[in-house]
Formats: C-alpha cells, sequence, structure tokens
C-alpha cells in the first residue's frame, strides 16, 4: 500500500515538475487526500514533508537533464519548476554538493539517489555492521544529548512553529509605494496572528531587521526566536501588482517556499489570503473552522480604503502630536471609501484613545469617541481583536471607569481571537499588576516580550511591573534594554533613580540622576555633584522639585514621598484624582510605600475599586 501510495504521489509530482506554482495543496487535491493527510503518510513513509518531497523530485530530474546535457541550467532550473536559476543552482548543490554547472560537464554524482521501494534483505555481514553501528550512534546520540542539554540550558530553543516576517521590499519606481508593501506584511501579520499553534513576532520587532545589513536569516531567527522567516517584495505597476515570498527554514536555512504572484491589483487581497494559507500548508499547521476563515477573510474590498488604513496605522505607531492627528484624517478617509471597514474603526479608536489619554485634545472627548468608535468596529465586526484592546483600556485605566471585570472580559476576547497580539498580553499585564496578581502579570509580559522583544513600550510596562513587584535587579536589566530601544525617552533612567535611592545605592543613584540632567539639560553632572556634597540624595530630589516642568501631579508626588513628605504626596495625589490623571497603575508605585498605612492613601484607592496596599 505505501509503495503504490508513493508511485502516485511521484507520478502526480512528475507531470507537475514544469509548473512552478504547483504546491502542496495541489498534490493533495489530486492524491485526493487532505494537507494534513498528506503529510502524515509522506513522514511516515519517507521522514520528509510534503514540501520536501517535492522539491527533492524536482532536483533529482534536473540532475538526470543535466547528466543528458540537453539545456543550460537556467533552462532546467525552469523546466523543472523553480522560477529563480540561483536559487536551484544554491539547492541544488546544498542536496548533491556538486554544482548543476559540473554536473552537466561530466561530474558524478554519488548521493541522494531517487527512492527505490523494494526492501533491502541485510546479509549476515551487513548485521554485524548494523549491530556495531547502533552501538556507536548510541554512545554517539549520549554525547550529542550532553551538549544539548547544554545548550538547551544556556539559550532557549525556538518554539517548532514560529515565524517573522520581515519588512518586504518595495521595487516600485515610486518610493511611496513602500506604504503598500507594509501594508501586505500587515495584512499577512494580522491573518497569521490568528492561528493559536503559531508563533508570529509582530512588526515592531520585524521592523528593526528592515535593512538586514549583514546579519544572515539564521542569525536574525535566532534573535527574533523563530524558526521560520518570510521575506517579500513587492512591484505595483499601474494596475498590476507582482508579489514574490520566500519562507525559509531559518534552523536549516533553507528555502521550503519560493513563488511569485503576477496578478491584477484588484485581485491583492485574494493573493493575500492565498499567501497566508500557502504558510498554514507548508508549515502543516491544524486550523479550527474559525482561524480558516480568518486566514480567508477580506477586510475591505476597496484597495483605497486599504491604502488609506495603512497610512493611518503608520502614524498610529509615532504617537506624536502631529502624527495621531495625520492617522486620524487618513483613516477618516479608509472609512469614508468603505463606511463598514470595521478594522480603521479600530484604529480610529485608539487614535482617539492615546490624543485623549496625552491631551492632545480633550481628555473626556478622547475617552468618549474611542469608546463610540470601537464599539462601532465591533458592531460590524466583533472579531476585530484592536477594538476589544482599546474598551479593556479605557476600562481598566481611563478616569472613572476602573471597571476591571468589564476591561478582562474585553482583553480575554481579543486573546481569543488574536492569539498572538503582543500589545493584548502587555495590557492584560497591566491590568494584573493593578490587581495584584503579579504571578500572573508576569507570564502576560513574558509572552508579549516572546511576540514583541524589540517594543520599547512593552520592555518598559514590563520594567514597571517588576519595580512594583520589588525585583529592582530585573527591573534595572529591563531598563537598559529600554534605554537602547528609546534612547531618547528619560522614563527609563528616572525609573532607574529612583530604584538605586529606593534600595540605598547613593553612588549609582547619583550617576543616574546626572544621566538624566543631561538628557532633560535640566541640570549638569557638575551641579548634581554639588548638591549631592551638601545635602546628599534629598539634594537631588529637592532640586528636581524646584525646577521640574510637570505635566502630571503624580509625577511631582513621587519625589515628595521619596522626601518623606508625605501630606504633600497625599495632596498631589487627591488633586490629580479631581482632575482625572490618577490610573490605578501609579497607586502601587514603591515610591509611595511609606504612604500605605495613611487613610487619605487608603480612601483613594478603595474609589479605584482596589484594597489597601501591605
Amino acid at each position: 500500500m505505501g509503495d503504490q501510495f508513493l508511485r502516485t504521489v511521484n507520478q502526480i509530482i512528475e507531470d507537475n515538475l514544469d509548473n512552478e506554482n504547483f504546491s502542496v495543496e495541489d498534490l493533495a487535491k489530486n492524491a485526493g487526500l487532505s494537507r494534513s493527510m498528506l503529510h502524515r503518510k509522506l513522514i511516515k513513509l519517507t521522514g520528509k514533508s510534503a514540501s520536501d518531497f517535492i522539491t527533492e523530485k524536482r532536483l533529482i530530474r534536473a540532475k538526470e537533464l543535466l547528466e543528458n546535457d540537453v539545456a543550460t541550467a537556467s533552462e532546467i532550473a525552469y523546466r523543472v519548476g523553480f522560477n529563480s536559476p540561483s536559487y536551484f543552482n544554491r539547492l541544488f548543490k546544498k542536496h548533491f554538493k556538486v554544482s548543476p554547472g559540473d554536473v552537466r560537464k561530466g561530474a558524478i554524482v554519488h548521493s541522494n539517489q531517487p527512492y527505490t521501494y523494494q526492501k533491502i534483505q541485510s546479509s549476515p555481514g551487513q548485521k554485524v555492521f548494523s549491530l556495531r553501528s547502533v552501538v556507536l550512534i548510541t554512545i554517539f546520540a549520549v554525547i550529542i544529548a550532553g551538549v544539548g542539554i547544554y545548550y538547551i540550558s544556556r539559550e532557549k530553543k525556538p518554539s517548532e512553529k514560529s515565524i517573522a516576517i520581515l519588512p518586504f521590499e518595495n521595487l516600485s519606481t515610486n518610493a511611496e509605494n513602500q506604504f503598500f508593501a507594509d501594508g501586505i506584511v500587515e495584512d499577512l501579520l494580522y491573518r497569521l496572528s490568528a492561528i493559536s499553534d503559531l508563533k508570529v513576532i509582530s512588526r515592531t520587532s520585524s521592523e528593526v531587521f528592515r535593512n538586514k545589513g549583514n546579519k544572515t536569516v539564521p542569525e536574525i531567527a535566532k534573535l527574533l526566536d523563530v524558526n521560520y522567516i518570510l521575506e517579500g517584495s513587492v512591484q505595483r505597476m499601474a494596475d498590476h501588482v507582482r508579489i514574490n515570498i520566500q519562507l525559509i527554514d531559518a534552523l536549516r536555512d533553507n528555502h521550503i517556499l519560493l513563488k511569485q504572484y503576477d496578478r491584477d491589483l484588484s485581485e491583492v487581497f485574494k493573493i493575500q489570503s492565498e499567501i497566508a494559507d500557502q504558510i498554514a500548508s507548508e508549515l502543516s499547521l491544524a486550523l479550527t473552522e474559525r482561524q480558516t476563515e480568518a486566514l480567508k477573510q477580506k477586510q475591505t474590498n476597496s484597495l483605497k480604503a486599504f491604502e488609506y488604513m495603512q497610512l493611518g496605522r503608520y502614524h498610529l505607531t509615532k504617537r506624536t502630536p502631529d502624527d495621531l492627528y495625520a492617522s486620524v484624517k487618513y483613516l477618516r478617509r479608509a472609512i469614508a471609501e468603505d463606511p463598514d471597514y470595521a478594522l480603521a474603526y479600530a484604529l480610529l479608536a485608539e487614535a482617539y484613545f492615546i490624543s485623549g489619554w496625552h491631551d492632545y485634545i480633550d481628555r473626556q472627548t478622547g475617552r468618549d469617541s474611542a469608546e463610540y468608535l470601537a464599539s462601532k468596529a465591533l458592531s460590524l465586526d466583533e472579531n476585530v481583536g484592536e477594538a476589544h484592546n482599546v474598551l479593556g483600556e479605557i476600562y481598566y485605566d481611563y478616569d472613572y471607569d476602573w471597571n476591571y471585570t468589564l476591561a478582562e472580559n474585553e482583553l480575554k476576547r481579543a486573546l481569543s481571537i488574536s492569539p498572538n497580539n503582543a500589545t493584548t498580553y502587555k495590557l492584560y499585564g497591566e491590568l494584573m499588576t493593578v490587581l495584584g496578581n503579579m504571578g500572573k502579570a508576569r507570564e502576560f509580559y513574558d509572552k508579549a516580550i516572546q511576540l514583541d522583544p524589540y517594543s520599547y513600550v512593552i520592555r518598559f510596562s514590563s520594567s514597571y511591573a517588576y519595580f512594583r513587584e520589588k525585583k529592582y535587579e530585573q527591573a534595572l536589566i529591563e531598563n537598559k534594554i529600554c534605554q537602547g530601544l528609546g534612547k531618547d525617552s528619560p522614563g527609563p533612567i528616572e525609573k532607574e533613580f529612583f530604584i538605586h535611592v529606593i534600595t540605598g545605592n547613593r553612588k549609582a543613584a547619583l550617576e543616574s540622576y546626572k544621566k538624566l540632567g543631561m538628557m532633560t539639560g535640566e541640570w549638569t553632572p557638575e551641579i548634581a555633584d554639588s548638591l549631592f556634597h551638601a545635602e546628599g540624595i534629598n539634594g537631588l530630589l529637592k532640586w528636581k522639585l524646584k525646577i521640574g516642568n510637570w505635566p502630571y501631579k503624580i509625577e511631582e508626588a513621587h519625589y515628595y514621598a521619596l522626601l518623606g513628605e508625605k501630606d504633600k504626596a497625599l495632596d498631589l495625589m487627591e488633586q490629580a484624582m479631581e482632575e482625572g490623571y490618577l490610573v490605578p497603575f501609579n497607586t502601587a508605585d514603591p515610591e509611595f510605600e511609606n504612604l500605605h498605612s495613611e487613610p487619605r492613601f487608603i480612601a483613594i484607592r478603595g474609589k479605584m475599586g482596589l484594597p489597601p496596599l501591605q
């Protein structure tokens, strides 16, 4: 039965050798099997995946054609289904240990011959050799296992099915089409993020490798802790688009999928769905019905709306006042082009939320607009995780909402829709920190970091959680990472200063204070030395209070609390609450530990629906 199956599969591949678009899905369909069943049978019978089996068959035929000198190596590459001669040459040499050109010139291939389906009987001599081999292999395996355990203990092994999509190259003559290429990547991430069995790295971290420099794919994969990398390019020409992709098994540095989509521009959404489905197929992912639908779903049928949405999302990630204004403008245009574009509403909700939170617009207007727009998005499509994220953050963190149960329900829903959304895990971590469940909070932060290891926002929030848990060493490590990711932000340096003050490390506190002053321009190292010599740490705290620019009273309260001026710190906290600028997250800051038993502090926590702190 196995022999007959392999003969059938080989014949199907043979009949389609010159079809560069012939895929695992096509093979399964012709064989009358599901993709997963085809994959399992081939693994069992040959030890090879369906994709590897097809590739090997192409290479074997190429070898035969080269040995008969029927055409050039490049012509043969196309004839056996490779649309890139250079890729064919590389793969051929890796497989046969000799280049196609050398085979054509008469070099003899001694390895990797075609499969034979007859069982080979061992002679007595072979049995002795086999027994000796077993002994040697066993000893060798023990050595390898020991080395493996050593390295695993030092370095985390990437999850079995994990992928990062690197920024696609824009091959169009118009540089502005980079937004279009980035939109293709975003859409693929959006689709793949719905698959719970696949770890998908967020774009924030993949973006770090837009210009790879001299880093190889395996090196990038190791830094992102993934097994697979997807690279690609996009060329847009009037009403036509050409998308090239290559899926790489990074551990083996081996291409498992190389494909070109050459279509009318109007088919771009269909192409995106096909690419996502092809990736799921090549990685042999078992998809639920909802996940299958997510891979095929079209958020909009309007290309113009898609382009405006992508521009809006680009500016949204920048978070400056001007960028947020531009984000709102483009997202509104996207909605004008397609009034049923749920994702555009969700992103517009986020833009209003952030604008109100940072007082770029009226705070209450920002909050109410964000809630309305997120709800509108969900009325159009209840499976938009970004909308649930916005509502979750409003309900646990915005002034006077403090509905932690409702917030958690929204975040749970977001994770069920998109189990690879790093932002959702970060928000969930913040909520658990507010509620004092630090063990659960750390689980969520660790997951967020796995999915988006180069995100400044996630790393800073994670360091804050360590800080609140009084795990100061871990907080300092995370702070160092933050400083590398967001070099112009004073937040990590100020937090570093607070940690050293609280732990009594006076010398380190002074050095952090100097760095903070140099970054903000508020004082020089000489002034810091003079203040420290006169009054120690208190002199540094008092100087900051004297000259500090305080956008929020809660920030000023930290310094008074560290000085032991409890009443002044509590006055500022109460004012911040009255004005709508005190969030539950802040009340657990270690700087306020000396206030925990104060009736006014307990009352503040009580109004927020939070218990007293020990």
